[in-house]
């Protein structure tokens, strides 16, 4: 079965007005759901008489015609949740379709009669400012939520807002052909599945510069959004590269400035949310960076017997470990246990990660081990950021607090680890004093 996301419009009611002369059609057109309790009344009449005269019409509204054909199309069952605007009229053409499919086979039809659920609250278009803030990206929450698998998703954009289909439609991009989108023109019987579009996005942008994207994320009040010149410092240290990047986000579309302040737009918005819940390509980066860390951690001691080398090592009890250390080194000539962290360097997260995780948890857990066989051993923390600039100076205060809490370390080194593309080569190697620079 596959899950139908529909747009809902007002069509049957224009269809129907074309053979039945309905005054109240006209007084509601256009008024917004929060004067429903006003016109009561008047939904009940227009719905029932829409609702008899729609009876056996598949050519009823636009929104029938297009799921009638999209399962013609897909030959699968539907499951269709239909998503309204905030409007009288919207919610009331759901009903009635919704109805029109009782009892037919192969259709499910799912419709919350609710403000904020079904029914977007800000989707409107009597107010850009609050169709761009809010409508859309209560949009895009509702339909993250209906999702369950995208490969199992069909976007119906055929009713509703001729202004949310740019949007629906790059969303749908972004998951690369598997969500597919169908419209059918009101005159026409021809099905429509729009092509994927030759869009490119950059993450490593994202990944690279997530900090800063983190200080302008979706729910970031107004009078806290950075100006210009605080945004560069969370770009890049050199204040050029910052301007080169800023300029880039800005012709991308991805970020803009209103009122001094730097906000990201609505495409912005999708590919930041986009990023934070689809990571596989980032998490496989990072984990391929961490396995050139151990290759390069493994020949930088050679393959000496009194050095033992451990890749994921994981630290407490079996039934409830606390983490793995990404690579640890036992060196029994200099007697010191190394602790050895690979994180991305773009992020406040990672800084996060190692005060919470590897020193007040995993810390603990490897003397404790050590303690068991390698008691006169001292412990060192080697954490190597990685990033194609340089770490932001801005994160110097998250590196003092980790410091600050951390009592068995004996010392903490932090790296910068230069990336370029080419690292991600299987025959790349790192080396040290091209990739490897120490931050302080």
């Amino acid at each position: 079965m596959k899950n139908v996301v529909t747009m809902v419009g007002s069509s049957i009611f224009e269809n129907y007005k074309k053979s039945k002369d309905d005054e109240i059609y006209n007084d509601l057109k256009d008024k917004s759901f929060l004067d429903i309790e006003d016109y009561e009344e008047d939904c009940r009449d227009l719905k029932a008489s829409v609702i008899k005269w729609a009876k056996d019409k598949p050519n009823a509204s636009a929104e029938i015609k297009s799921l009638l054909k999209i399962k013609d199309e897909v030959k699968e069952n539907l499951s269709i949740h239909l998503i309204t605007t905030d409007t009288i009229l919207s919610p009331l053409a759901a009903e009635i379709i919704k109805e029109w499919f009782e009892g037919k086979e192969g259709f499910e039809v799912h419709f919350e009669k609710e403000y904020g659920k079904d029914i977007i609250k800000g989707l409107q278009v009597r107010n850009s400012k609050e169709f761009e803030e809010q409508g859309l990206m209560n949009l895009f929450e509702r339909i993250e939520e209906i999702i369950d698998r995208p490969e199992n998703t069909i976007f119906n954009i055929t009713g509703g807002y001729k202004a949310v289909v740019p949007f629906l439609t790059f969303y749908a991009q972004l998951y690369k052909n598997k969500i597919p989108t169908y419209y059918i023109f009101e005159i026409e019987d021809e099905l429509i599945k729009l092509p994927q579009l030759p869009i490119s996005l950059d993450f490593d942008l994202i990944e690279d510069n997530f900090f800063a994207f983190e200080v302008i994320h979706p729910k970031t009040l107004k009078e806290d959004l950075p100006t210009k010149e605080e945004f560069l410092l969370c770009l890049y240290n050199e204040k050029q590269k910052a301007e080169e990047a800023f300029k880039r986000l800005q012709d991308e579309r991805i970020i803009t400035v209103i009122d001094s302040k730097v906000k990201l737009t609505v495409y912005g918005r999708l590919i930041f949310n986009f990023f934070k819940q689809k990571t596989s390509i980032q998490q496989l980066k990072g984990t391929l960076v961490e396995l050139k860390v151990f290759e390069y951690i493994f020949n930088k001691y050679g393959n000496n017997s009194k050095v033992k080398i451990y890749h994921s090592k994981p630290f407490g009890k079996k039934a409830k470990p606390v983490g793995e250390v990404d690579v640890l080194v036992v060196d029994k000539i200099n007697k010191e246990i190394r602790v050895v962290e690979v994180k991305s360097g773009g992020s406040k997260k990672s800084f996060e990660d190692i005060k919470n995780k590897t020193i007040q948890k995993l810390l603990p857990e490897v003397k404790k081990w050590a303690e068991k066989k390698y008691l006169d051993f001292k412990i060192y923390l080697d954490i190597y950021l990685y990033r194609s600039a340089e770490i932001l100076e801005k994160f110097s205060k998250y590196k003092n607090n980790c410091e600050e809490i951390n009592n068995i370390a004996k010392e903490i080194r932090w790296y910068w680890l230069k990336i370029d593309e080419n690292i991600y080569q299987p025959q790349a190697k790192i080396e040290e004093k091209k990739y490897i620079f120490e931050w302080r």
